[in-house]
């Protein structure tokens, strides 16, 4: 992505002609690339488009931010296997037996 020319965005409105201004307002915010430029959870929450829906008493916070530290495993072929062998086995346990360990 970085290798490709900068390029500004289609008009919202002309794509969703009649759309609530506050609607393209907040899939403006919720459609930035950038993860530090996109609107966070808390945020978006609270984004008048979303205010029929909010109810502040009714959405914890965590405390901490969520590890994804898991999605950093390289995945060679044995392995991938193994992990959808045992997706399976979650969801249909007499489906199949799940394979052994990879070394």
């Amino acid at each position: 992505m970085r290798k490709l020319p900068n390029k500004p965005p289609a008009p919202l409105n002309r794509q969703f002609p009649n759309t609530p201004s506050d609607a393209l307002d907040f899939m403006r915010k919720m459609l930035q690339i950038h993860p530090r430029r996109r609107i966070d959870v808390e945020r978006a929450l609270a984004h008048p488009f979303l205010s029929q829906l909010h109810s502040p008493v009714d959405e914890p916070v965590a405390p901490t931010s969520f590890d994804f530290s898991f999605e950093e495993e390289r995945l060679h072929r044995v392995r991938l296997q193994e992990l959808i062998w045992r997706e399976v086995g979650d969801f249909r346990p007499t489906c199949l037996p799940v394979p052994p360990p990879g070394p």
